[in-house]
């Protein structure tokens, strides 16, 4: 029988062992790539996404805090299609 570790501590093993390795991500809001570690977050729709600077950080909670965010993510799964049909 296997035992496995709950799941909020795989998740920040994991988290952890990327940022020792350097790993890279894109901002939720703006795409910037940067390190996992230099990260900030803001829970969008009950999951953490990663925040390049405290400006993008501000732009989202903004965004959450005045009920906007259905239409924030409408409009930006817009702009992804067509920027990725270009």
């Amino acid at each position: 029988m296997y035992l496995s570790m709950p799941v909020f501590v795989d998740t920040r093993l994991g988290n952890w062992w990327r940022s020792l390795r350097g790993e890279r991500c894109q901002c939720f809001h703006c795409g910037e790539s940067m390190r996992v570690k230099n990260a900030l977050s803001v829970i969008v729709q009950g999951s953490p996404r990663p925040m390049c600077c405290h400006g993008c950080l501000a732009i989202v909670q903004t965004i959450i805090q005045n009920d906007l965010l259905d239409e924030y993510l409408v409009n930006k799964s817009a702009t992804v299609t067509v920027l990725s049909n270009e």
